[in-house]
């Protein structure tokens, strides 16, 4: 009885903090994509384009820094 809740413990002690740290790991790889986006964006606002592009690259570019400021710190 006492070895299963040592291994249960043990299980969750080491299950943890892999959860974690893949859970972080993901959320850096989403604020990579996300700034790369960006960047892409501002790159195509800095080139000519139409009204219309205009705002579509604009709408997009607010909707990622929105999306950046909540996810990533």
């Amino acid at each position: 009885m006492q070895r299963r809740h040592f291994l249960l413990a043990g299980a969750l002690a080491f299950g943890v903090p892999a959860t974690l740290w893949a859970a972080t790991h993901e959320d850096d790889v989403r604020c990579a994509r996300l700034a790369s986006r960006i960047a892409e964006l501002r790159l195509k606002l800095r080139m000519g384009y139409s009204a219309k592009q205009g705002r579509l690259y604009r709408q997009k570019l607010s909707a990622l820094e929105v999306e950046r400021k909540s996810l990533c710190r």
